[in-house]
């Protein structure tokens, strides 16, 4: 099969046709998307590895790609449409926990996480009923360690450190540092240096960055100093209403693309504002960010949002040569074809999803239908 190619008016082979699924390989990929859920796995790579292992073992290994049984796995994984089991825990793994927990409370580790991390290793030797990873773990053993009695160990700042953060909290506000933490790891280099002198902080706990950085930020409230971290400058916005007007003016094909390129030119922006700190604090927005200030002014300043966009000229002609496929194909999956087709209009820079796509076939199918 040919396809046009409408740039260079030459004739060049358009892709075959998408394989059919045999109902053995549909049963065994659907038995390894129910065994994800049923915690037989790990993760999902797990599961794709041991589908394609069976896949191997019945000899069809060679018939689809990697990403397509990739793709079919997680269709059926979906299809499930039920979160992931999660067993709960033996009566011989809570009798692990539990001994470790006590340990806890005993101070036998410095911390839970090292508790952890032994009673990880122990676990996996006795065959749990479910992989548990370090982090439920350990939340686990401090659960069972707070019913036995462990007391929560809460260090308050002292007033030294107290006095460091009302100098750190203004120098935070008038944007000397980018984030929380940079001012967090200033506090943390201060007091590992009067640690060492014996000079006020030779009694105080390490503390982590996070906590620093809540004390921080807590302490710059309380006192009632500005913190605008995430307010929009008027800078940033001239940004944002620039790059609305190319899109009225035809330049964007949606609201992303143009969020996209505004987001480019705001992270130069941030780049201009640390060469020059008087220009302000970089902000350094992520691409959700972007997109819903830039929908916010566009739809305030009337700019209408292309919900839907036609299928037209190119797009329409290839999406016609899919249905014809499918029809001389004996009706192969849908969602199939529709990933070929949304893989081909990508190479040719036509930016559409699966949904869009098998959309778009559904469709031709039905004209089709009519006029015949």
């Amino acid at each position: 099969m040919r396809q046009k190619d409408h740039a260079a008016g030459q004739v060049k082979p358009g892709p075959a046709c998408p394989v059919p699924w045999y109902t053995k390989e549909k049963r065994i990929v659907l038995l390894s998307a129910r065994g994800l859920w049923d915690g037989r796995f790990e993760s999902e790579g797990a599961a794709l590895r041991a589908c394609r292992a069976v896949l191997t073992r019945a000899g069809l290994e060679g018939r689809h790609s990697v990403e397509e049984v990739r793709d079919r796995f997680r269709t059926e994984s979906r299809r499930l449409c039920k979160p992931p089991s999660r067993a709960y825990y033996t009566a011989t793994e809570s009798r692990i926990i539990d001994r470790f927990a006590r340990a806890v409370v005993r101070n036998d580790y410095p911390d839970t996480v090292a508790a952890a991390r032994v009673c990880r290793e122990l676990l996996a030797r006795s065959k749990p009923s479910f992989p548990r990873t370090h982090g439920a773990l350990v939340a686990r053993i401090w659960e069972r360690a707070l019913e036995f009695g462990r007391k929560p160990v809460r260090f308050p700042f002292t007033p030294e450190e107290r006095r460091v953060l009302r100098e750190l909290a203004p120098e935070v506000s008038s944007g000397r540092f980018r984030e929380v933490k940079d001012a967090a790891r200033v506090f943390q280099a201060r007091m590992a240096r009067k640690r060492r002198a014996g000079a006020g902080g030779s009694k105080v706990p390490k503390r982590s960055l996070e906590s620093i950085a809540v004390g921080l930020s807590r302490l710059a409230r309380q006192t009632g100093l500005a913190w605008g971290f995430r307010d929009w400058s008027p800078e940033e916005d001239r940004v944002v209403d620039r790059f609305i007007g190319l899109y009225t003016k035809g330049k964007f094909r949606s609201f992303r693309g143009a969020s996209k390129a505004c987001q480019i030119a705001l992270k130069r922006l941030d780049a201009a504002r640390l060469k020059h700190p008087e220009r302000g604090r970089p902000y350094d927005r992520s691409l959700s960010a972007t997109k819903q200030r830039f929908t916010q002014r566009a739809l305030s300043k009337g700019t209408k949002m292309l919900l839907f966009r036609r299928w037209r000229g190119v797009e329409r002609d290839i999406a016609a040569r899919y249905v014809g496929m499918y029809v001389a194909g004996g009706r192969p999956d849908q969602l199939d074809l529709a990933h070929a087709l949304r893989r081909e209009l990508r190479g040719l820079g036509y930016p559409r999803t699966v949904r869009a796509c098998r959309a778009e076939i559904e469709r031709a199918l039905k004209r089709a239908a009519e006029d015949g």
